[in-house]
């Protein structure tokens, strides 16, 4: 393979990396790599595909290494600077993608994928001003739009942030379902609407706020939900249509019915949450009564106060290291005897001290935990669906919000929730949080 072969074979890589066929990339990136150990940009595509395989510390190595063949390439700074990040190690990051636009001052994603990094380390006014420089250079940027929609949420300029948030819909975190040929809907009053879930459960639950004011200038509302959530949602907006089938490919319910737009549960906001004022802040989920009967008959028995509690919450791209409590964080709680403490995690997981209901918990139907956590008398934890469903449901509930945090948590007080109180961690131990709080 001579130097000439060499371009039509790297010319070859990057095809395939761009139509993501790693597997049938790697086997040509070795041979390169065989003939070309110093190849820059061969080594730049085996960290692209360890860094697209969840493999960031791989991916680090191969970009240094690319780097020193090649230190004034722009783009390997911001590849170096994207394993910083997976690897949580954000101000490192951010010294890369800012060494990228020192090379290019107009290197668009130099600066959005800054502003990833400042919005994972809760920084939002530095996150909105490097987005605004990206898109000055790339008004197309779309991580730039989403990272500038999370930087104005959190700061509570909900007119902006809602408008780039619904940039982001259709991306790989925010899928858009099609159903018919019905359009998206812009707010237009008296039509048959179908809101869709289109992130997580906890994420269906805090934007169903907005269902009722959906309702209320609708002819008719449809909703797809997880089908975890069809009966909690069936009972909670009787007004509505609800079906637990947004993880289904193929639903018939649909055939029959008229539905003039389609809008992502994600989306509504936009509509109805203009200011602060916008927010009604009171409960809108409702249990099962019966299944509240069951649980209330059980912690009457015990006599004491009964506490939910999460202590793990998340992934990898959502802080789960920030969102995680210890035996020793929890010392507080498991020490005081005039409460009983009731998890509330969906994974397994075993603290001494706790009680474990995992029929409610793990269960494929969140009215069984809905209706748990209606009877306790408080909740307390890291911010997981369950914390959602509490404050919700209007029963007291303390988010501890650790060092890092979504835009959703960056307001002094939840505007969502009347019922959710805002502990933050800050440079703090979470048992010293804890032990600031009154139960």
């Amino acid at each position: 393979m001579d130097r000439q072969e060499l371009q039509k074979v790297k010319l070859a890589i990057h095809d395939l990396i761009n139509r993501e066929q790693y597997g049938e990339a790697l086997p040509i990136i070795n041979e390169v790599l065989e003939k070309y150990p110093d190849d820059d940009a061969t080594l730049n595509f085996m960290g692209y595909i360890h860094l697209m395989g969840d493999q960031p510390a791989f991916a680090y190595q191969y970009f240094r290494r690319a780097l020193q063949e090649s230190p004034s390439n722009k783009a390997l700074w911001t590849s170096l600077g994207r394993a910083y990040h997976e690897l949580d190690m954000f101000e490192d990051a951010i010294k890369c993608f800012l060494k990228s636009a020192e090379l290019d001052p107009n290197y668009a994603l130099a600066y959005s994928n800054s502003a990833a990094s400042f919005v994972q380390m809760s920084e939002w006014k530095n996150a909105e001003d490097v987005c605004n420089i990206a898109l000055d250079a790339d008004p197309n940027d779309h991580n730039a739009q989403l990272n500038l929609a999370h930087a104005y949420l959190a700061q509570g300029e909900w007119d902006k942030g809602w408008k780039q948030w619904g940039k982001s819909l259709g991306n790989k975190f925010r899928k858009e379902w099609h159903y018919k040929d019905e359009s998206r809907w812009e707010g237009q009053h008296n039509k048959n609407i179908i809101i869709y879930g289109e992130q997580g459960l906890g994420d269906e639950i805090f934007y169903a706020s907005c269902i009722p004011d959906a309702i209320d200038v609708s002819n008719k509302v449809y909703i797809d939900c997880d089908p975890k959530l069809e009966r909690l949602f069936q009972r909670s907006f009787p007004k509505a249509e609800v079906h637990g089938t947004r993880r289904d490919e193929n639903i018939n319910w649909i055939d029959n019915i008229q539905i003039d737009h389609r809008c992502a549960i994600g989306g509504l906001p936009e509509f109805f949450r203009h200011d602060s004022k916008d927010f009604p802040r009171h409960p809108y989920l409702i249990a099962d009564e019966e299944r509240k009967i069951m649980w209330k008959t059980l912690f009457d028995s015990y006599g004491k106060k009964v506490i939910g509690i999460t202590t793990h919450g998340g992934n990898k791209r959502t802080n789960e290291k920030g969102r995680e409590l210890t035996q020793e964080d929890l010392e507080p709680l498991l020490k005081n005897k005039d409460i009983v403490l009731v998890s509330l995690d969906y994974k397994n997981k075993h603290i001494d001290g706790i009680k474990y209901f995992k029929s409610a918990t793990q269960s494929d139907d969140y009215d069984d935990t809905a209706a748990l956590i209606s009877e306790l008398d408080a909740v307390i934890g890291v911010n997981t669906t369950a914390l959602h469903c509490a404050a919700a449901l209007g029963v007291k509930t303390t988010c501890l919000v650790p060092k890092y945090h979504q835009w959703r948590y960056a307001q002094p007080s939840m505007p969502w929730y009347r019922s959710m109180t805002l502990k933050y961690q800050d440079n703090k131990s979470w048992r010293e949080v804890i032990e600031s709080v009154n139960i």
